[in-house]
This record gives structure tokens, C-alpha cells and sequence, in this order.
């Protein structure tokens, strides 16, 4: 996997946002519209299989 930054996300994944966690390494991906998505720092990375 190789992780860029996802530019213009507004929704706050967590707990009972709606979208489904995976566990990824030392942190959790959000399944949000066929991407995968996780917090870093002040923004949200965006997990893409390589």
C-alpha cells in the first residue's frame, strides 16, 4: 500500500460513522466510496493498493 493525502474529505470517520474500519498496520482505514482512507496528522491519507 502506498498512502497519499485525500484533499477535500469533510466526513469524520470513527466509531458508528457508517463506513467500514479495517485494520491496517498501527492504524485503522475507512472504506469511504471504494477508497480507503485513515487520519494523519491533520489530514486524511488515502490507502491505495500497489
Amino acid at each position: 500500500m502506498s498512502h497519499t493525502i485525500h484533499e477535500n474529505h469533510e466526513h469524520e470517520h470513527g466509531e458508528n460513522c457508517g463506513h467500514e474500519a479495517v485494520k491496517h498496520d498501527d492504524h485503522v482505514d475507512y472504506i469511504h466510496d471504494g477508497h480507503r482512507h485513515h487520519r494523519h496528522e491533520d489530514h486524511w491519507d488515502e490507502c491505495v493498493a500497489v
